[in-house]
């Protein structure tokens, strides 16, 4: 079980998160939904700290870390970056290293993995998101979907407690969105504890195990993809659905 609790951010006067809780069970695939420029992808941020928050802790089955001391803890800081990976919109792979170079150094150099045994992981991996093919390939002969699926693979050979993915998809062209989608419902499949940004309305409603709508730096409303998308609480979670094309009910309509 992951718990965070009273996650704060600001930038300036800004106010991005104001006091998140949430929990994720082990194998959860938790949605977060929203419009933009609400603090999503912030959130994601300042779980792993690539953003400091100014508040809020969180537990990694009951391995508690507090987000206000642990930045001046470089120990505890590693420790606690060591418990997720971040998949990002833009990819963020070596350029100058091959696809399979790019999944096997961070198990060489970050988990002290043996040459064979980083290569055997990554092949499994690599596997999975159909890229077998290309372990020789560098990233600009790569498609952005082929890309993505690198980056996704390299995550999940890290074997993290929670893989973080900021929308994934957000970066590509729409004839690519689906291989990156399929393998990310691959990955889900097999068990992994993720929490994903995403627009994608129907991969959300049929892979999460829980959504969260987030509007103003705050959870707004939270539940099961049928209760989200099938019988939403909060006006505004409606007014959202209903502006993404996602079919409510006929009694919402009256």
């Amino acid at each position: 079980m992951i718990k965070i609790r009273g996650l704060k951010k600001s930038f300036k006067e800004n106010v991005v998160l104001n006091g998140i809780d949430v929990d994720i069970a082990d194998g959860d695939i938790v949605a977060i939904i929203g419009p933009s420029g609400t603090g999503k992808s912030t959130f994601l941020r300042c779980i792993n700290l690539l953003e400091s928050p100014e508040a809020g802790e969180i537990a990694f089955n009951g391995d508690l870390f507090d987000y206000q001391t642990i930045a001046k803890d470089k120990n505890k800081t590693a420790a606690l970056r060591r418990k997720s990976t971040m998949v990002f919109q833009s990819f963020n792979l070596f350029q100058r290293k091959t696809v399979l170079q790019n999944v096997t150094e961070p198990l060489r150099w970050v988990q002290k993995k043996s040459p064979e045994e980083a290569r055997a992981i990554a092949l499994e991996q690599l596997g999975k998101v159909k890229m077998l093919d290309r372990l020789n390939y560098y990233p600009k002969h790569l498609s952005g979907g082929q890309q993505q699926r690198v980056a996704i693979a390299r995550s999940v050979a890290m074997k993290p407690e929670l893989l973080l993915l900021d929308e994934p998809t957000s970066a590509l062209d729409p004839e690519l969105v689906g291989e990156v989608l399929a393998s990310i419902k691959q990955i889900a499949a097999d068990g992994n504890t993720m929490l994903i940004v995403s627009h994608e309305m129907e991969f959300v409603k049929n892979v999460a195990t829980k959504v969260l709508f987030m509007e103003g730096g705050r959870i707004v409303e939270q539940g099961t993809p049928e209760q989200i998308f099938n019988a939403p609480v909060q006006e505004r979670t409606r007014q959202f659905l209903i502006k993404n094309h996602i079919m409510l009910p006929p009694e919402y309509y009256l």
